[in-house]
């Protein structure tokens, strides 16, 4: 009878509790990935590692391939000359309780439309 011995290896894991997995142990898990018929989900489950996990080193491994080094196109900058701002030729206009409508015109107007929607609140009550 053959007996199969596993040989107990320490995983270090990252401040966060996350299992570091060494380089060539990354690299043997995706050859016998490759060598597989397997989904990448049950791979992982079969593995004990996430399929998030498998999906990363899949696709950090083909961005080597590729040789590209930054995962996205690089950042360009345009300038941008933002002139004054536009201001409001009607206003808005704010529905209030008991279907009243008042138009602001101006941000010193807020205050007068808040009293008159308090007052307009209690009106509907009663």
């Amino acid at each position: 009878m053959t007996s199969t011995k596993t040989i107990p290896t320490i995983l270090k894991t990252d401040t966060r509790g996350r299992v570091r997995t060494p380089p060539d142990q990354r690299e043997a898990l995706m050859a016998l990935f490759d060598q597989s018929a397997m989904s990448g989900a049950a791979f992982a489950r079969l593995h004990g590692i996430r399929y998030t996990t498998l999906s990363h080193w899949r696709r950090m491994r083909r961005r080597k391939e590729e040789g590209s080094t930054t995962p996205h196109s690089p950042v360009l900058f345009h300038e941008v000359v933002v002139g004054s701002v536009p201001q409001a030729r009607d206003g808005i206009e704010v529905n209030l309780p008991l279907g009243a409508r008042v138009q602001l015109n101006g941000p010193e107007q807020i205050p007068l439309v808040a009293a008159l929607a308090r007052h307009l609140r209690e009106a509907e009550r009663c």
